[in-house]
Formats: C-alpha cells, sequence, structure tokens
C-alpha cells in the first residue's frame, strides 16, 4: 500500500522507511457473525473458486454456529455448485446479496476500517490482522 502524503525538502524525492510492496498482494478472506470477525485467513495469491472451497470447509464450516444463515456477494466463484452443496449438506442456509449491493455486506465496512487501520498505524498486513489494532 503507497503512502498517501510525504513531505521532503522541496526538489528533493522523498523516502519512506518501508518498503511497501516488498510482501506483494495480500488477499484475505473472513466471516462475520454479529459483527465480529469469526475467522480470516490470509493468502499471498490470488483466491480462485479452489481456495474458497477450501476455506469454506476447513474454516468456515467448523467456527460458524447451527441454523446460521451463511450470506455471501454474488462472486462469480461463490456459485459453484460443490461450495454450495458444501454449505448446504453441512445443515446452513444461503443466501446472496443482491447484485453490485457492497454497501449492504457489512464485511465490506470492515475491510474499509481495517485499510483505514493499517494507514494510520503503518503497519502491515500480518501486524494489522495479529494485534489489537483490528
Amino acid at each position: 500500500m503507497l503512502r498517501l502524503y510525504g513531505y521532503s525538502p522541496k526538489g528533493k524525492r522523498c523516502y519512506g522507511k518501508n518498503d511497501w510492496l516488498a510482501k506483494g498482494r495480500v488477499n484475505i478472506i473472513g466471516a462475520l457473525l454479529e459483527g465480529t470477525l469469526i475467522t480470516l485467513c490470509a493468502f499471498q495469491c490470488n483466491i480462485d473458486s479452489d481456495i474458497f472451497h477450501a476455506w469454506i470447509n476447513q474454516d468456515l464450516l467448523p467456527k460458524v454456529p447451527r441454523n446460521a444463515v451463511i450470506v455471501m456477494d454474488n462472486v462469480s466463484f461463490h456459485k459453484r455448485q460443490d461450495i454450495q452443496h458444501s454449505i448446504k449438506n453441512a445443515g446452513f442456509t444461503l443466501e446472496y446479496l443482491p447484485v453490485y449491493s457492497p454497501d449492504l455486506n457489512p464485511i465490506e465496512h470492515k475491510w474499509a476500517q481495517a485499510k483505514a487501520r493499517r494507514r494510520k498505524y503503518r503497519c502491515d498486513v500480518d501486524t494489522l490482522f495479529s494485534t489489537s489494532l483490528f
């Protein structure tokens, strides 16, 4: 993540102390239950349907209480048949948000909060989620 502002003498280049791009892109999958993150996984790769399916089965489903409704947005791999079957076979109800409605997705507000704290405290993703900053 690039810093938004920096200061240096006029005509001189502004240098930062950290190389924010050194670790590369980090993608995070998480789930909220009543406004609290119940699970969070960081990946140094792109999230595809296979990774998401593994996360659903190995991380999310064991942590979700019985009779819960799992709500997801409309990313194409969320609708893959084996993902839907895994959720329904585990006894959960699956619902999808309307198309193009991130404002209705509470986790989007959490991600915005995380990004703001990361900028404020100038920390990397590992530090942000492993400490009480978030």
